[in-house]
């Protein structure tokens, strides 16, 4: 019988500290939506654009030159292996063929090279420009969260349902483009 009331009591007093705890309050956030209507972020992603655009466009040049390599490439080796050419010819063709190859290797070496340059000057960019951003985004959140009386944010989009008052995102956007206006 002790051990019954033991038991009872124990239960009772658990139930009641279960039900005296605060139940957390939780948000959602559209991240995207907020770096697409973040103006600063956006200004930011112009900027990094414009300095790879013409990254972009040498490497364009490049592909095509290549493909202008491969192009000669073949009509050589054609000639090369066209049994009504003269010996002369051929040989000429092939000589051709071992320069067009070795010419191709260089370019895609320097291709290569280019690109990675450019990956670099994107990532750069990435961090110098938009991290800090990223940052703000972020305490901005927190802000809205702690103003609300949130405990915990979640992406939407990691989220299969939430109820739409839960949202803040609107007001994250807010912030984010206020400071940004100061």
């Amino acid at each position: 019988m002790k051990k019954l009331i033991t038991i009872i009591t124990a239960s009772a007093i658990l139930t009641a500290g279960l039900f005296a705890q605060k139940s957390p309050v939780v948000g959602t956030v559209d991240v995207q939506r907020v770096l697409n209507d973040y103006t600063e972020f956006q200004t930011a992603v112009e900027k990094i654009r414009g300095s790879v655009a013409p990254v972009e466009e040498e490497i364009k040049k490049m592909q095509e030159n290549i493909q202008q390599i491969i192009t000669e490439g073949r009509e050589a080796e054609t000639m090369a292996k066209n049994p009504a050419a003269s010996e002369s010819a051929v040989a000429e063709a092939q000589a051709k063929v071992a320069e067009l190859q070795q010419q191709l290797q260089q370019e895609q070496v320097k291709l290569n090279q280019f690109r990675q340059q450019a990956q670099q000057l994107a990532q750069k960019g990435q961090q110098e420009d938009l991290a800090p951003l990223q940052e703000k985004a972020v305490e901005a959140v927190s802000v809205v969260a702690k103003d609300k009386g949130i405990d915990l944010v979640v992406a939407k989009n990691n989220v299969i349902f939430a109820d739409d008052s839960l949202e803040i995102t609107d007001a994250v956007i807010v912030i984010l483009n206020a400071r940004a206006a100061e």
